[in-house]
């Protein structure tokens, strides 16, 4: 009966040791091997945190190149507006680098690097704003995540990404 236990919790632990795979046409401008790569890290620190993994998807992918595309025309950094035609549907996450070569891993890292600020409990008014791109990541109903890479006119470079389901629900906890 032992033997069958262990077995089964084993089995059930499969799906998260899966790595999901992202399409060959990742639905944005960013390759499918750097969609995959930034994938597996999102799924590395969701799991780290006891969060299922995350799916690609092509339709937030989409959604978040032209976003990244609309800023890039004048390079300003902002998130998508309440409403109006650029109204914001999903999580979102946004990263600006200039100076090198900065990859969707890269703007990943720096999201997962708010951790530092994270206290676990449930986001307010006071912790959200310096967490917020982290808990995005790791925020346990989330189940897809697409992300679109712009370069500005003066080479620098702006990365979204976003998720679906949205999270970040004040009173919550991410995981």
């Amino acid at each position: 009966m032992k033997g069958i236990l262990i077995v089964i919790t084993f089995l059930l632990s499969i799906p998260s040791l899966i790595a999901q795979s992202v399409p060959s046409s990742t639905g944005s401008s960013v390759s499918q091997e750097e969609a995959q790569i930034a994938l597996d890290y999102h799924n590395k620190v969701r799991d780290d945190v006891g969060s299922p993994a995350l799916q690609w998807s092509t339709e937030l992918a989409r959604y978040a190149q032209a976003w990244a595309n609309h800023l890039s025309s004048n390079c300003k950094l902002e998130h998508r507006p309440g409403s109006g035609p650029w109204a914001q549907k999903h999580g979102e996450n946004i990263f600006w680098g200039g100076g090198e070569e900065y990859t969707v891993k890269n703007a990943s890292e720096s999201w997962y690097s708010e951790i530092k600020e994270y206290k676990y409990g449930p986001l307010t008014n006071n912790n959200w704003f310096k967490t917020g791109h982290y808990t995005q990541m790791v925020w346990k109903s989330t189940t897809h995540v697409g992300i679109g890479k712009a370069i500005c006119k003066d080479g620098s470079i702006l990365i979204v990404a976003n998720y679906s389901p949205s999270g970040n629900y004040m009173g919550e906890k991410p995981y």
